[in-house]
């Protein structure tokens, strides 16, 4: 054999031996990749076969189904394994007690568990595709957390063998219909059914004492039957926006249902509302005491009258109950809690209120053309949204934050002899006409006059303190605003292209939710509420021009968004609210100067992300993460986004060095060959990763050395230097080389 062949085939033997060794590398199997960390499978992308290796002792996939980098088809495992085993392409422990993971994209729909299993392992057959009904055979005892969650999944028998089953068991699966379970449990746990809109019947096995938090929320087509011993419901929580009726079995000692409303045994607490029980609701005189917030987000009800014993009511309770015409108060109401919260709500929403009854014996509350006040008139407590004229009291002193949902009104009215508020132009300002009150939803144009200073009650608000809940309140009120102009003699807000900023332009402050086309800020702007565009629905295209968060709920219309060179943070709410109004780009464009992006929720599942490679020196889902990550091509792909490339930005520069030399400093480093020039800065402050100073600019890739004063610097211990190449006349930087002194 000549020496040419025993090399080659020598070589070839090296090949096959590699193959083999999975340790700290990427493997390829079949279409699969896997990323392997001290024999543990960390993750995976492709599709296919994913073969486990001989050396693999543990196999963590949870992350790469949930994000949709795998569909695995079969599994395989090599020859020696001592950890497992596959049976009908499914992956085992070596003894087949427990179901580890079903292939995601296996076809077929019907599968039994075998026998020999005694534990579904979490995530086991998590977003798979096709499989429709499972039945799990006597002998099953655990049943892993969010072990069938976002399947596709109809039908599952769960038998009496099981003692154990975790939290998010059943989570988003939109098509389960049929659930047969005689589990031995004592509690449903969190989120067992979160999300099963097409569940329609579930019987609770009589093992069940406890119902946890949200373990029904969105079930909004289930019969719910209590069983005789359930003893403790979480809340609001368990039910929260589910139930078609409420049945509770005769002998249960802590429960009793009406109509299909669930009540405390002894009927002094109204426990849980159905969210698809439609019409009305007599609440019986019997009830004492209302389950805080059972009507929150209640899109079918109606019409409400409290019972005779309720002598308090919280207004926000109703947030959401879109529907609701009649709000009936009983003659003993004592406190009416509406307006002034921590919080203000437009209205909590509830667009369709018509109508606000309380009894003339009431000596706490009057109805006035239709509005709430307390006694006397001086504070107006709340004003429906349907009337086409508002009527205020000549009396009123104070009208409570918040109060006003998405109105119709045309006209607003108010006596001249009131001296507190008055009319201009239908807008209701407080007297002196500094502060808009209540706005008229049917303006399409709006001019601020020139003595009005606060705009807040049409503006979005979005809350970035960690304490706080999230939106203050978003705009029910000028929400057919098309353009909006101020008085040139205004010292507080100037308008450009019926667009709202503050005097010098350096925030904008509103923009009209009904302006279309394009958008581009003005490069002076510094600053906006996250929330300023929020149901802008009409907004095509946006360029952004700083550093700030955006919450782009209800920006149906908005497909390309792109961030001018100089931003350095890219932060995207794509659907803040999870209720599916979340944006749908086409097309993000990210500048060479990205250093942090942080998109929380789906931006659109179509989106395409244009950026350059070797930029991005941050990323994180919920915010300013400051977990470094190797690229902005690494964090869009990871997070199931398309990337393309606008081109490569220099590599990290090498064998950097700053050393003192009398009141100078001399930095060195090594010159890369794709550099066009370097740039040396710090950080004045250490917690800030965007306030970076610039200390030189170097032009010439092949340098390799500059001096810079030692005073400049303070006390600081490190500098930083970065490399750039012009990529389309742009300065791409690449990222920082960290030097100490």
């Amino acid at each position: 054999m000549n020496k040419k062949v025993k090399y080659r085939l020598l070589l070839l033997a090296v090949c096959f031996l590699c193959i083999g060794i999975y340790y700290n590398c990427i493997e390829v199997s079949a279409n699969i990749k896997v990323k392997v960390e001290n024999n543990k499978i960390t993750s995976a992308e492709g599709s296919g076969v994913l073969t486990i290796g001989k050396n693999i002792q543990q196999v963590y996939l949870d992350s790469s189904i949930r994000k949709g980098d795998v569909d695995i088809t079969r599994f395989k495992v090599a020859s020696g394994n001592k950890y497992f085993t596959v049976a009908d392409d499914v992956l085992f422990n070596k003894d087949k007690t427990e179901l580890l993971y079903y292939p995601n994209a296996k076809k077929g729909s019907l599968y039994i568990v075998k026998k020999t299993v005694n534990t579904i392992k979490q995530c086991a057959f998590a977003y798979n595709k096709y499989l429709e009904n499972i039945t799990i055979k006597n002998g099953v005892k655990n049943i892993g957390f969010n072990a069938f969650k976002y399947s596709n999944i109809k039908s599952v028998t769960i038998p009496g063998s099981v003692s154990e089953i975790g939290s998010g068991v059943f989570g988003g699966c939109k098509k389960l219909e049929n659930v047969e379970c005689n589990a031995d449990i004592s509690s449903i746990p969190p989120e067992m059914f979160y999300g099963c809109s097409a569940l329609k019947t579930f019987k609770i096995p009589e093992s069940v004492t406890e119902i946890m938090e949200f373990a029904f929320m969105g079930c909004v087509e289930l019969d719910v039957k209590i069983g005789k011993n359930i003893s403790r419901i979480s809340n609001i929580d368990a039910f929260y926006n589910a139930a078609v009726s409420f049945e509770v079995d005769k002998n249960n000692g802590f429960y009793k249902s009406i109509n299909g409303v669930l009540y405390s045994k002894d009927g002094t607490k109204l426990e849980c509302y159905p969210y698809k029980k439609t019409g009305g609701y007599v609440m019986p005189d019997e009830v004492m005491e209302i389950n805080y917030g059972i009507f929150l987000d209640n899109t079918s009800i109606t019409g409400i009258t409290l019972g005779n014993n309720i002598k308090e009511f919280d207004m926000y309770s109703l947030y959401g109950c879109t529907s609701l015409e009649r709000l009936v108060f009983p003659a003993g109401i004592e406190n009416i809690i509406a307006g002034n919260r921590e919080l203000p709500r437009s209205g909590y929403g509830l667009k369709s209120l018509k109508e606000i009854y309380v009894p003339e014996s009431n000596t706490n509350y009057k109805i006035y053309e239709g509005c709430l006040y307390s006694a006397g008139y001086k504070k107006l407590y709340f004003v429906p949204a349907s009337c086409d004229t508002l009527v205020i009291n000549g009396n009123t002193e104070e009208i409570a934050d918040g109060i006003v949902c998405q109105n119709n009104f045309k006209e607003i009215k108010i006596p001249d002899s009131n001296q507190y508020y008055t009319v201009k132009d239908n807008v209701l300002y407080d007297k002196a006409i500094t502060k808009i009150i209540i706005f008229p939803s049917k303006l399409k144009t709006y001019n601020i006059p020139a003595t009005v200073k606060d705009v807040s009650v049409i503006l979005n608000d979005f809350c970035t303190d960690e304490e706080d809940e999230g939106f203050a309140k978003y705009d029910n009120m000028a929400y057919n605003l098309e353009s909006i102009t101020a008085d040139a003699g205004n010292n507080y807000f100037r308008a450009e292209d019926g667009v709202l900023y503050n005097k010098d332009m350096t925030e904008l402050v509103l923009y009209p939710q009904k302006r279309g086309g394009t958008y581009t800020m003005p490069g002076s702007v510094t600053t906006f509420n996250p929330a300023v565009f929020t149901y802008a629905g009409e907004l095509e295209g946006l360029t952004v021009t700083c550093n700030e968060l955006l919450v782009l709920n209800g920006c149906a219309s908005l497909k390309k968004l792109s961030y001018s060179e100089g931003v350095t943070v890219a932060s995207v709410y794509g659907d803040w609210f999870n209720r599916g109004d979340g944006v749908q780009l086409s097309k993000l464009y990210l500048p060479g100067s990205i250093k942090t992006l942080a998109f929380s929720g789906d931006i659109g599942k179509n989106t395409t992300v244009y950026a350059y490679n070797n930029t991005g020196e941050y990323g994180g889902k919920y915010g300013y993460d400051k977990t470094p990550v190797k690229d902005v091509k690494t964090y869009i792909k990871e997070l199931g986004y398309k990337y393309k490339s606008l081109g490569t930005a220099p590599g990290i520069v090498k064998n950097g060095k700053a050393v003192i030399s009398g009141s100078n400093i001399k930095v060195s480093w090594k010159a890369l060959p794709e550099a066009e020039g370097y740039r040396i800065s710090y950080f004045p402050d250490a917690g800030n990763i965007y306030n970076e100073i610039v200390l030189k600019n170097i032009s010439g890739g092949k340098k390799g050395s500059c001096n810079i004063k030692k005073s400049r610097l303070g006390r600081k211990k490190k500098i930083y230097i970065r490399a750039y190449k012009n990529i389309n006349g742009i300065k791409i930087y690449g990222k920082p080389a960290e030097v100490s002194i």
